[in-house]
């Protein structure tokens, strides 16, 4: 039962955010405390979400969830957006963050580093990243499958 709230409430955000101009990042349900929660993290390429953003996209996936109404115990849904230290998941994302800070956890370590931050310079078409490092400016070279995980940094 739970896979299945999870498959239709996905279906349901992948329908209705494409005609809104987002992609969907993320989707889970849970349990918080005492109640459940259908949490949908939103996306857009050309800029960064807002709270306008969440209010519209909450109230036109309500709509529909509560028109399907497939879902037997009252929760929230809670509409978000991936955060200002999002996560990086793929070469799409590191094009479309080129230049800006993150940092990178590795599966082994690349030239005795096991994480770094730096900018993200250029992705190459072999899926080679190329990074400059912040604390001394080197650049360093990375195949993206040697990533465990990467999470943009919050600059000042």
């Amino acid at each position: 039962m739970y896979n299945d709230i999870v498959e239709r409430a996905r279906e349901i955000a992948e329908q209705i955010l494409p005609l809104l101009g987002y992609e969907l990042f993320d989707l889970q349900y849970r349990r918080q405390g005492r109640h459940w929660v259908l949490k949908v993290v939103i996306d857009k390429e050309d800029g960064y979400i807002g709270i306008d953003d969440c209010e519209l996209v909450s109230r036109e996936i309500e709509k529909e969830l509560d028109k399907e109404d497939f879902i037997p115990s009252s929760y929230m849904l809670e509409v978000s957006s991936p955060g200002l230290d999002r996560p990086l998941r793929d070469e799409k994302d590191y094009k479309r963050f080129a230049g800006k800070l993150a940092k990178f956890v590795f599966n082994e370590p690349v030239e005795g580093l096991s994480s770094v931050v730096g900018w993200i310079k250029s992705v190459g078409e072999d899926g080679t990243l190329e990074i400059t490092l912040k604390d001394t400016k080197k650049s360093l070279k990375v195949n993206l499958d040697e990533i465990k995980r990467a999470n943009l940094e919050v600059e000042f």
